[in-house]
C-alpha cells in the first residue's frame, strides 16, 4: 500500500521518493496513469509537491506527460529498448577499447571494488537482495570506464541514454543464472583493461551490454 508522508517540510522531495519506489517495485506498473489528486490523497500532501515530483521523475524518464491525458509511468516499446541498447554497446565498447589503452593501478582498484560490491550483494539470501545498490554501483561501474576512457564527450552521451531505473529494472528482472554472467562480464571487463587488451574490452563490453536487451523484453517490461 502507498505509504504516508511524515515530513511536511520536505514534503516534494518525500513524495518523489515514495513515488519512485512505487514504480520501481511495480505498484504502479508501466503505462498507468499517475492522477494527481489521488497520489496527493494518498500520500497525505497537497498537489503541489505531488507535481513537482511527477515533473522530477519525468526528467529521470520514470514518467512521460501526454497531452490531455497526464502523467503516466513511462515504459519503452521493444523497438526504443532496441535502440538504446545498440547505441549503448556501440558507444560502451568504444569507451571499453579506450579505456585498456589508458588504465592505471588505481583505477582497476576502483573497479575490483565496484564489482565486488555487486557480487556481495547478490550473495545475500535469494529475495534480499537490494537491486538499488546492484544498479547504482552497476552504474558507477560502467561511468568508471568511461572516466578512464577520458573522453569527456562521450560520458555525456552515455548520460542521455543510460538511466539507473532502467537498469535496476533489468537486474530485478535477471534469472540467477543471468545475474552470475552480468557480473562475471564486469570481471571479464576488468581483466581485459588490466592486460591493456583494447580489442578483449570492446568485446566484452559489447556483449555485457546486448546481454541485458533480451531480459527487459522477455520480462514484459516494455509496452506496445
Amino acid at each position: 500500500m502507498p505509504r504516508q508522508v511524515d515530513k511536511p517540510a520536505t514534503s516534494s522531495r518525500a513524495a518523489y521518493e515514495v513515488i519512485k519506489d512505487l514504480i520501481l517495485d511495480g505498484t504502479f506498473e508501466i503505462d498507468a496513469h499517475l492522477v494527481e489528486a489521488d497520489l496527493a490523497a494518498q500520500l497525505d500532501v497537497s498537489r503541489t509537491p505531488v507535481r513537482e515530483a511527477l515533473r522530477r521523475l519525468a526528467s529521470e524518464g520514470l514518467v512521460a506527460f501526454e497531452p490531455n491525458r497526464g502523467a503516466r509511468v513511462a515504459g519503452w516499446s521493444a523497438v526504443e529498448l532496441a535502440e538504446i541498447f545498440e547505441l549503448r554497446a556501440l558507444l560502451e565498447s568504444y569507451g571499453a577499447r579506450l579505456a585498456a589503452s589508458r588504465v592505471t593501478e588505481d583505477d582497476l582498484v576502483s573497479l575490483r571494488a565496484l564489482a565486488k560490491c555487486m557480487e556481495d550483494e547478490v550473495a545475500v539470501e535469494p529475495g534480499q537482495q537490494d537491486f538499488h545498490q546492484i544498479a547504482l554501483a552497476n552504474n558507477e561501474f560502467h561511468l568508471g570506464v568511461l572516466r578512464v576512457a577520458g573522453n569527456e564527450r562521450l560520458v555525456a552521451i552515455l548520460s542521455s541514454l543510460v538511466h539507473v531505473p532502467l537498469v535496476q529494472r533489468t537486474f530485478a528482472d535477471y534469472t540467477p543464472e543471468g545475474l552470475q554472467r552480468s557480473l562475471a562480464h564486469h570481471r571479464e571487463c576488468i581483466a581485459a583493461l588490466e592486460m591493456r587488451d583494447m580489442l578483449w574490452a570492446e568485446s566484452v563490453m559489447r556483449a555485457h551490454i546486448l546481454a541485458a536487451r533480451p531480459v527487459l523484453i522477455q520480462a514484459g517490461r516494455v509496452h506496445s
